[in-house]
């Protein structure tokens, strides 16, 4: 297990350019920044001084906070360019019945592992230095949760793991995937680089009988909190009113199972009352744009986004978190008339996130003020415009491409655009030995 950085060796970057959103200093065009101990000491204009044990140059680059992924779906990385269903999936369940209900139940170790290893490398490439991830491998259950902290240990990233029960594989996988959040929440909760989450994959996919299970166990466990798809599609709220509930959210929160820990997804089809209960219970909304827009299944309300202060995540799409807050803006821009005014992704991605991953891992994770976690995002950019504190959404959403340098906790994970202590080419590899034999799994329908 990751242990933050606890040596007292200080470290200087000195000529960068400090782009820190919704920070005590928002904008140094040419400043310094300050390590100890795996956290940000100071910034500003910093003199080099002889209690420095390094000093390091940045020569002009730009240095964002390490990002971080509100709703991240690991299992889903060998997807990229695999066969197209068998069936013609015409709507959301069709989807999840003929593409990731299969792909789920055909993971098996090797092809989960390829999976987090090259779902890491992808974020950590784009400047990613945190993951709540919302985990399936419904034949592999038992040590995958354990295997995603073991993963992300080697990557030196902060992961929120939490695995997907679900009614639909039957009883015992139910009770096996109820005893891995169980086990790993148990394992990790005084961890500062690992917080457990307790998965629940959606609504209709779970019985009161099992929801009531759920509810009775988490009584024995604190500090938990659920990670739940929600109001996704309106099948989902649809399934709630035919058991008798007058939503997803309140169907959850008559269990008991919603608390300031609980991150709730998507929301897209919410009833006025169920942000209510979510403001009331302290859970809080992700959103994630580019998923909801391939699915087809709706976008989340704009003002549902502003009231909630959502989160941002990519529902397995992608690593690139620059990405999400670009494509969600311009998803909505597409489906608003001129003048209309529409949802602040940068404020989601650099001021919301920050402030979930901060409640969750219990320390400041997210941005360049002093007492947070050196995490840091740091780019090789020449701008072609004129780069200050009035424009830095501009630059950073629609110039910034891969970061150069990578840290975590103070240390480098990436430099000079090359990883530290991991080897690219064996994961790659590695991951398209095993999307090869996934796929022929999900092709000849040996799940079981």
């Amino acid at each position: 297990m990751m242990h933050v950085n606890q040596n007292s060796k200080k470290t200087l970057l000195t000529h960068c350019r400090i782009v820190n959103p919704y920070g005590e200093i928002d904008f140094i065009e040419n400043g310094s920044i300050l390590i100890q101990d795996g956290l940000i000491k100071e910034i500003g204009q910093i003199e080099s001084a002889n209690t420095v044990d390094e000093t390091i140059d940045l020569k002009g680059k730009t240095v964002l906070p390490g990002m971080i992924n509100a709703h991240s779906h690991l299992y889903s990385a060998l997807a990229t360019g695999m066969p197209f269903p068998k069936g013609s999936p015409t709507n959301f369940t069709e989807i999840l019945e003929q593409v990731w209900w299969i792909l789920d139940r055909a993971l098996d170790k090797e092809s989960t592992k390829a999976s987090y290893e090259a779902g890491l490398m992808d974020h950590l490439r784009y400047g990613v230095t945190t993951v709540i991830d919302h985990h399936s491998s419904q034949n592999y259950i038992k040590g995958s949760l354990q295997l995603l902290a073991d993963t992300a240990d080697q990557f030196g990233m902060n992961i929120s793991g939490a695995f997907e029960m679900t009614d639909r594989n039957g009883a015992n996988t139910f009770q096996g995937s109820l005893d891995e959040n169980i086990r790993f929440h148990n394992t990790y909760i005084d961890s500062a680089t690992v917080r457990p989450l307790i998965g629940l994959h959606a609504s209709f996919t779970l019985s009161d009988e099992s929801l009531q299970h759920i509810a009775d166990q988490l009584k024995h466990e604190t500090n938990w909190g659920i990670h739940v798809h929600t109001a996704e599609d309106k099948a989902d709220q649809t399934d709630a009113e035919k058991r008798g509930y007058s939503s997803v959210i309140q169907r959850l929160d008559s269990f008991g199972l919603l608390n300031e820990n609980s991150l709730v997804i998507h929301g897209i089809h919410f009833k006025p009352e169920d942000s209510e209960i979510i403001k009331r219970t302290g859970a809080m909304l992700v959103h994630n744009p580019s998923s909801n827009a391939n699915n087809r299944v709706g976008m989340t309300p704009s003002k549902l986004i502003e009231n909630l202060n959502a989160g941002l995540g990519t529902d397995g799409m992608q690593g690139n978190m620059l990405a999400e807050a670009k494509e969600g803006t311009l998803i909505r821009s597409s489906h608003l008339p001129g003048g209309a005014a529409g949802v602040h992704y940068a404020e989601l991605l650099f001021r919301n996130n920050p402030a979930i991953a901060t409640k969750l891992f219990n320390r400041k994770i997210g941005k360049l003020d002093p007492g947070y976690s050196a995490d840091m995002a740091i780019f090789d950019y020449r701008p072609r415009t004129v780069f200050h504190a009035g424009n830095w959404i501009g630059h950073s959403l629609f110039g910034m491409d891969k970061p150069s340098d990578v840290m975590t906790a103070g240390q480098f994970r990436i430099r000079d655009y090359e990883l530290m202590g991991i080897s690219e080419t064996e994961i790659l590899n590695k991951a398209q030995v095993q999307s090869n034999k996934l796929w022929k799994r999900m092709e000849d329908g040996v799940m079981e």
